[in-house]
C-alpha cells in the first residue's frame, strides 16, 4: 500500500528508487483501506495513497495509543492525552514495542529506503519498452480476414461502434452511457454473443467519493510490468531481476513489434514467443477444449525453452479458423 510517490517531485531519491523498485512486485493498493498489522515485536497502520479512509489517534501520557475510525471511541479524560492526530495519505504509524517509541513515517520509510542500493539496481535492472528505438522495419499488420469479418467474428454490433468505439476514437476518452441494459440475455439470444455476454455480476452501489482527473493524474498510476514478477519475498537477492516497463497497459502495434524483437533489443535478458488462439472450424464444438489443451502445452513448451513473455494472438483468423476469445485463452 505505497504512498502517491510517481508524480512526487520532492520526494528524497532514495525513497523514490525503494517504491520504484517494489512496484514490480505486487500491484498498488488504491484504497480505501486503512490497515493495521503487528508481528508481536512491532504494531503499526498505515492509511492508503487516496486517504479515502479515516484512521485517527491519539497518545496518553501513560504511553497507552489508542487508533480507531473516529475520535472519542474510548471515554478518555482530555487532560490525559499529550497527543492527538490522524494518519495521512500514504503514512504510516509504528510503534516498536522493545524500544518502546512510536517511529515515525519518515524515520521508518528513509531506513527502509537506505537498506539496500535500489539506484543503482534500477539503473541495472530496469528496462523502459517506450524508450526502446522503434524496429526500422515492423512486420506488416496484414490481417487474412477484412475488417468487417473480423468484426463480426467477435460479435461487434453497430451499436459497439457508433456509441462505444466511435466516440473513445474521437475525444479518447470513453463515452458517458447510463447502466441500463435492455438487450436479451445472451444465453436467449438469437444472434452470435462475446463469451463475456454469458457472465452477469451481481454488485453493490457503495458511496466511495468520486475520484477527479486532478487527484487521479496525481495518485494514480497506469505503469505496468511485463514478463515474470520479482520474488516478493526476496528483499536480500543480489541479483535482482530484469524487468520490462511499460507506461500504460494498451500496447500498439510498435509495442507489439518491440516486444516480438525483446531478444535483440535486450541482448537476451527477455525472450518472446506467439502462441496462436485461432483453429480449424472444422474440429466443431470440441475445438475449443483440444485448443486450449494444445495451447497451455505449447506455453509450458516455450518457458522450459527459456521465453519469458508469451504473445497472444487470434491475427490468424479467417473464414476456416476461429479464434478462442482472447481473455479465455489467457487465463
Amino acid at each position: 500500500i505505497p504512498e502517491a510517490w510517481e508524480s512526487h517531485t520532492l520526494m528524497d531519491e532514495k525513497r523514490s528508487a525503494f517504491y520504484k523498485y517494489h512496484a514490480a512486485m505486487i500491484e498498488p493498493w488504491d484504497g480505501p483501506a486503512a490497515v493495521a498489522f503487528t508481528d508481536g515485536r512491532q504494531i503499526g497502520a498505515t492509511l492508503d495513497r487516496n486517504g479515502l479512509r479515516p484512521a485517527r489517534y491519539l497518545v496518553t501520557d501513560d504511553d497507552l495509543v489508542v487508533m480507531a475510525s473516529e475520535a472519542g471511541v474510548l471515554p478518555i479524560p482530555e487532560e490525559r492525552i499529550v497527543k492527538k492526530w490522524r494518519l495521512q495519505p500514504g503514512k504510516m504509524f509504528l510503534i516498536d514495542l522493545e524500544e518502546g517509541r512510536i517511529i515515525d513515517d519518515a524515520e521508518l520509510k528513509d531506513t527502509l529506503a537506505r537498506a539496500r542500493p535500489y539506484q543503482d539496481w534500477l539503473g541495472r535492472i530496469n528496462i523502459k519498452l517506450d524508450e526502446l528505438p522503434a524496429p526500422h522495419n515492423p512486420p506488416a499488420s496484414a490481417y487474412p480476414a477484412s475488417l468487417l469479418d473480423r468484426q463480426q467474428a467477435f460479435g461487434c454490433t453497430q451499436e459497439d461502434i457508433k456509441f462505444i468505439l466511435e466516440p473513445m476514437a474521437g475525444s479518447g476518452e470513453e463515452a458517458t452511457g447510463s447502466m441500463g441494459n435492455d438487450s436479451p440475455l445472451a444465453v436467449l439470444s438469437n444472434r452470435s454473443k462475446p463469451l463475456f455476454n454469458y457472465f452477469r455480476q451481481l454488485f453493490a452501489q457503495v458511496t466511495n467519493p468520486p475520484i477527479d482527473p486532478i487527484r487521479e493524474q496525481l495518485v494514480m498510476s497506469l505503469v505496468s510490468f511485463i514478463g515474470p514478477k520479482p520474488n516478493l519475498l526476496g528483499i536480500n537477492e543480489i541479483n535482482p531481476p530484469y524487468r520490462l516497463e511499460v507506461s500504460q497497459p494498451v500496447l500498439d502495434f510498435d509495442h507489439m513489434a518491440k516486444l516480438r524483437r525483446i531478444a535483440t533489443y535486450t541482448d537476451n535478458k527477455f525472450h518472446s514467443a506467439e502462441l496462436d488462439i485461432c483453429y480449424p472450424l472444422a474440429w466443431g464444438r470440441q475445438g475449443v477444449e483440444a485448443r486450449l489443451a494444445s495451447l497451455c502445452a505449447e506455453a509450458e513448451d516455450h518457458v522450459h525453452k527459456g521465453s519469458s513473455i508469451l504473445i497472444v494472438s487470434d491475427r490468424r483468423l479467417d473464414a476456416e479458423h476461429v479464434a478462442i476469445p482472447a481473455l479465455l485463452a489467457t487465463s
